[in-house]
This record gives structure tokens, sequence and C-alpha cells, in this order.
């Protein structure tokens, strides 16, 4: 649009004629303005004026988090119920069938690290997404491993009756025909090498040609005279774990391979190998690790027997044999 202005000396109207750079002057300044009033605009409209899409879309965020939130509150109370159920597994079920329990490092093992979780360090939700993952991925390789244990407990519930029939629960030597007891389970002074080392078992003494009983099921795995001080030894592999052992017989009445049943005479007590009398040596393996003997032969002893042995048992010779 072309402007003009009056001159009074000449009473003439001139047309108006800017130089360029006023012109672009003009042009600036206005396109300012417009720029601001633009900016001013977009902001109320942003902050107080949302339109119903916008606002759509910052409540389904919302509700993401919030609902991502309270799912890793549910992850975190499962794994404290795990939590439990392992405990119970291990001092409760295991302890019953007398397995060790499941190392807390192999419940506890590590699976993948931080770099399993790097496609979601730039969501705006990482800090929600990430420990929700890590522990869901916890709860899930802990549950391996508590479904694996689970199985081996129901094994053992299911071969009960096999289990409490090789489980030793009887005296190798009747109550009836015990004297007293050599040396105990536990360390001790040795007599002949005059220094202190474990005895694995128990000596139990009683007349030559006492009979000896296995004290549960099994399978005689040695049956023969042999070195190392216990002279004529029977073993016996009862399964489970198991494993007897019985030394200084006079006789062996088994042999190597044969089935016996708990109670059955495998051999008579004696003097053979080195001991300093007649005498059983006694010991009870439980996985290939000797267990103190006494929690596991008085099961058929009354209150009358077991008053008895433990009186014999506090009158103990520490040195009754070099075992």
């Amino acid at each position: 649009m072309e402007k003009f202005y009056f001159n009074p000396e000449t009473l003439e109207y001139r047309k108006l004629e800017l130089s360029k750079r006023k012109k672009l002057y003009n042009f600036l300044r206005f396109a300012s303005v417009v720029v601001v009033f633009f900016s001013i605009s977009f902001f109320i409209n942003s902050e107080f004026i949302q339109s119903p899409k916008f606002k759509k879309l910052v409540g389904n965020q919302q509700r993401l988090a919030y609902e991502i939130e309270l799912l890793n509150r549910d992850v975190i109370q499962y794994d404290k119920i795990l939590t439990d159920i392992e405990y119970n597994d291990d001092h409760l079920y295991r302890v019953y069938f007398e397995v060790d329990p499941i190392p807390y490092t192999y419940r506890e093992a590590g699976s993948g690290g931080n770099n399993k979780y790097k496609d979601l360090f730039d969501s705006p939700y990482a800090d929600l997404l990430i420990p929700t993952y890590r522990n869901i991925d916890d709860i899930s390789r802990k549950l391996v491993v508590q479904s694996k244990s689970f199985d081996d407990v129901i094994e053992l519930a299911t071969n009960k009756e096999l289990i409490l029939a090789a489980r030793p629960a009887i005296q190798p030597v009747s109550i009836h025909d015990l004297t007293r007891f050599g040396s105990s389970f536990g360390m001790r002074f040795h007599p002949i090498l005059k220094r202190i080392r474990p005895h694995n078992g128990i000596d139990l003494t009683a007349p030559k040609g006492t009979k000896i009983y296995a004290t549960a099921d099994g399978t005689v795995i040695q049956a023969s005279y042999t070195t190392g001080g216990f002279g004529k030894k029977i073993f016996i592999d009862h399964g489970f774990g198991y494993k007897t052992l019985y030394g200084h017989c006079s006789k062996i009445l088994v042999e190597k391979g044969q089935k016996v049943v708990r109670g059955e005479v495998i051999g008579l007590v004696g003097n053979t190998g080195l001991s300093k009398g007649d005498h059983v040596h006694y010991e009870v393996w439980v996985n290939n690790r000797p267990v103190n003997p006494i929690f596991y032969y008085a099961n058929d002893l009354s209150a009358e027997d077991y008053d008895k042995m433990i009186t014999l048992l506090s009158k103990a010779d520490p040195s009754f044999d070099i075992n």
C-alpha cells in the first residue's frame, strides 16, 4: 500500500519513499511483534487451555506411572513371601529329611547385570521400570531354584518309607550286652600318637562273641580284615547318603554285596586290629561326613535303657582303641 505526504511549500502531495534500511527495520519490528504474540498465545493455550487430546495423553501417562509403581510394590511383596518359603524349605523340610540346605549364594546368584536393562535407560519411566524388571527377574530365578528344591523334597517324601528303613535307628549291640562305652564321638587325645585328633565313632564294649546288628537296611560294601586299625571291619551302604561302619569284629557273618535288613546279625564283637579290649567301633556317615552315632541308635531304647546308656557314656574311656 503506497503512502503519501503533503508538502506545504509546494502545496502538493508527494509519494513517500522509504530507504531499504527503513523497510528492513519496519519488517523486523513487525515480525518481532508477531513472534512475541504467538509465543504468548502458545503458552496460554498449553498451560491454561489444554486440548482434550493433550489432557487425555497426560492422564494416561500418570495412570501408567501409578500402575507401574503398584506393580513394583506387589513384586516386592511376592519376593518377601518367596523368602519365607525358602526359609521353611531350608529349615523345616530339608532338615526333616536330613538334606543340606540350598546355599545362600546359589539362591541369590545374579542374572545379567545392568546391561540387561540398557534399553530402558532412555525411558521417562526408567526409575520405575528398571527396579520392577530387576525384581521380576530375581523372583523368576528364585522360583526356578525353589521349584527344583521342591522336586527333591517331593521325591524324598515319596520315598519316605525307604528313607526311614535306610536311616540307622538301633544300637549295633544290645543295651543288655553292653558293659561300658569306650571312646565317644569327637576330638580326643590319641593314646599312641600323643596328640589331639578326631574320633569319628563310638566304642561299645561287650563280651567277645556278642552279636552285632545291622542298624538299618542296606548293602554290604566291605566285609574283611583291613589295615589301619579296624581289624575285621564291616561297612554298609544304606542309600540316601547313610553309611555305617563296624570295626574290631571277632567274626564277620556277611559278605560284600549282600543285602541286609535292620536287626540282622552281621558279625560278632571282638578285639581284632589295634584295640585294647573286646568292643565294636561303630560309625555313622551322612552324605560322606561322620556324625555322632548317639543320635541314630536310641529309637529302640526304653527310658530306663536310655538312662543306662547315658550313664555308661559318662564313664567312657577316651583311649579304648586308637581309631
